[in-house]
């Protein structure tokens, strides 16, 4: 599974404190660059940046974002914004040497994918496409499953290769109802057989939003989305137990031919005291 660290978020709160939101406003570079370092030593393939809280100084902090991450690791990054401004301002700082970039996101609301639509295709990014449309966010699988078809047809025909999209039919917590995690599982399966060259992302820590023991449930939903094909995951890859249980679901399920990256973590080290 492709894995887009999610720890450098301005909403990001430790013990109800905003700690990344204070390190971005105070430009603390040895603050993020250690983020972002300890993410990528963790197994994460991209670093996902995000200023959102900041609303009219989260272009010039995405840009700073973007610098002091690419010094820091050598991976590429996930550009977390719809706002048009700050993308422009982070992608003009990028470095493409770092691979191929992300963006993250864009939706089938006419404002919205008219506006974040060149920078996908002028940077070649991959992009993260949300199942929403201008009718809001729909909570019936059936009405959203075909959102993200009608989204996968604009993006081919605006000549977004396929491979580039990753699909999120969107994480609602489990606590706003009993079948929302069932259905969401059901999106990702009927796009993996009806679109195969196309992929699918999902936040997954959203399933938890507002209940206890949160890592718990966001380490089985990872189990459970690996099971019905999820291609890419924006969750902690600082959660060494859940990075566990993704190299063994991928080992199981067939995913990791002879076991050979599974083997490999062990030799690391990577499961000891698990």
């Amino acid at each position: 599974m492709l894995i887009i660290g999610e720890r450098i978020n301005t909403s990001r709160k430790v013990k109800n404190e905003a700690v990344i939101e204070t390190a971005v406003i105070n430009r603390d570079a040895d603050f993020i660059r250690s983020i972002a370092q300890k993410q990528i030593e963790a197994g994460a393939t991209y670093i996902d940046i995000n200023a959102g809280t900041l609303t009219s100084g989260e272009p010039e902090a995405l840009e700073w974002l973007t610098r002091v991450v690419q010094e820091a690791v050598e991976a590429p990054i996930s550009f977390d914004s719809p706002n048009p401004l700050a993308l422009e301002l982070a992608l003009k700082a990028y470095d493409a040497g770092k691979g191929q970039p992300f963006i993250n996101s864009i939706t089938a609301e006419t404002d919205r994918f008219n506006k974040v639509l060149p920078f996908v295709l002028e940077y070649k990014a991959k992009v993260i496409a949300l199942a929403i449309d201008d009718s809001g966010i729909q909570h019936d699988p059936e009405k959203r499953l075909s959102v993200a078809k009608a989204l996968i047809e604009k993006l081919r025909a605006a000549g977004v290769p396929a491979g580039d999209i990753y699909i999120d039919p969107l994480t609602f917590s489990i606590g706003t109802g009993s079948e929302v995690v069932l259905d969401m599982l059901n999106i990702i399966e009927k796009l993996k057989n009806d679109c195969p060259e196309v992929h699918t992302v999902a936040g997954l820590s959203n399933v938890s939003h507002g209940l206890p023991s949160r890592k718990i449930l966001n380490q089985a939903m990872t189990i459970l989305a690996l099971s019905r094909g999820l291609d890419a995951g924006i969750i902690d890859s600082n959660d060494r137990y859940l990075m566990a249980l993704i190299a063994a679901t991928e080992a199981l399920l067939g995913m990791d031919e002879y076991c050979m990256n599974y083997i490999k973590m062990s030799r690391a080290g990577a499961f000891e005291g698990l």
